[in-house]
C-alpha cells in the first residue's frame, strides 16, 4: 500500500514537473492577471457586509480542492467526477451570498463614463432641475445643486445623507423646503439620480466674489474650482438663479438659459 502510494505520488510530481517545464511566458502573464483579478475581487468583498460568509466560501473552495486532489490521487473516480464539477455550485453560492454587492458593483459599472455615453442619451432630468430651480427662484427658496461630470463627487456626497432616487422637480423642491433637515446643504446629482442631499461643499477663498454673496455661492464656486462639476444656486434673498463652473460664477440666468447651459454641458461635457 505504501509502495503504491509512493509510486502514485511520484507520478503526480513527475506530471507536475513536465507541466511546469511546458509553461511559457504567455502562461505566466495569464496566471498573473488571473491572480490579480481574484486578489482585487477578494479585497473588495473583504470590505462588504458579509465577511464571515466570504471566509466560509473560501474554506469551502479550499476543502473542495483538497477532496478533489485526494480523490484523484486515490483513483476514486466517482468522487473526483463530483468535485470536478463542484465549481458550478460554488459560483451559484457565491452569487446568492453576494447578490447585493454584485448589484452595487453593476450600478457603479453603469455609471462609468464609457457605458453612460453608449447607453444613456436621456437628459430629461435637466428639465426637472430647471423646473425646480425656476419655482424655487419664484418663491425665493434657497437651493444648491451639484451635477457631477467627469470628476467624481463621491467624497462630497458622503458628507451628506446618501440617497438613491430619480431626479424630479418634486424631490428637489422637497429637499430644499425651509426648515427640513436636508435643506441646508447641497444636493448631488450623478447621471439621472440624486445620490445625496445635505452635502457639505468646500468654500472658495477667492476675493473676487461680491460681499452680498453668501455661503451657498462660495460653496458652489469652491466645488467648481476643485472639480468640473456644474453647480446651480438659487438665492434665498433675491431668488436669482446662478451657475458655477470652472471657478467662475454666472448670475441672473433665466430658466431657458439654465436649460441650454445644462443641456450643452451634459451632452458635450464641454461648457462653452
Amino acid at each position: 500500500m505504501r509502495r503504491w502510494a509512493a509510486r502514485k505520488a511520484n507520478g503526480v510530481i513527475r506530471d507536475f514537473w513536465v507541466t511546469l517545464r511546458g509553461i511559457h511566458l504567455a502562461d505566466l502573464v495569464d496566471i498573473a492577471l488571473v491572480a490579480a483579478l481574484f486578489y482585487t475581487l477578494m479585497n473588495l468583498l473583504r470590505r462588504t457586509r458579509s465577511p464571515m460568509a466570504l471566509r466560509g466560501l473560501v474554506a469551502m473552495i479550499f476543502g473542495s480542492f483538497m477532496i478533489y486532489f485526494l480523490a484523484s490521487l486515490m483513483n476514486l473516480s466517482a468522487l473526483s467526477l463530483i468535485f470536478e464539477r463542484f465549481w458550478i455550485i460554488i459560483v451559484l453560492v457565491f452569487v446568492v451570498i453576494f447578490q447585493q454587492d454584485f448589484k452595487s458593483a453593476l450600478i457603479e459599472l453603469g455609471q462609468v463614463r464609457l457605458f453612460r455615453a453608449i447607453f444613456s442619451s436621456n437628459i430629461e432630468y435637466v428639465d426637472e432641475i430647471v423646473s425646480a430651480a425656476a419655482l424655487m427662484a419664484k418663491r425665493k427658496v434657497g437651493a444648491l445643486i451639484a451635477v457631477e461630470r467627469r470628476d467624481s463627487l463621491k467624497v462630497y456626497a458622503d458628507t451628506g445623507t446618501l440617497l438613491d432616487c430619480t431626479v424630479s422637480d418634486a424631490v428637489l423642491r422637497t429637499i430644499f423646503t425651509n426648515r427640513t433637515p436636508l435643506h441646508d446643504g447641497a444636493a448631488v446629482i450623478r447621471n439621472d439620480r440624486i445620490v445625496a442631499a445635505g452635502a457639505i461643499l468646500p468654500l472658495s477663498e477667492t476675493t473676487t466674489l461680491g460681499r452680498d454673496l453668501g455661503t451657498r455661492h462660495r460653496a458652489a464656486v469652491g466645488l467648481s474650482e476643485e472639480t468640473d462639476a456644474i453647480v446651480i444656486i438659487v438665492s434665498e434673498e433675491t431668488g436669482i438663479i446662478s451657475i458655477a463652473t470652472r471657478g467662475q460664477l454666472e448670475r441672473g440666468l433665466s430658466p431657458d438659459e439654465l436649460r441650454n447651459t445644462l443641456n450643452q454641458a451634459v451632452t458635450s461635457e464641454e461648457l462653452e
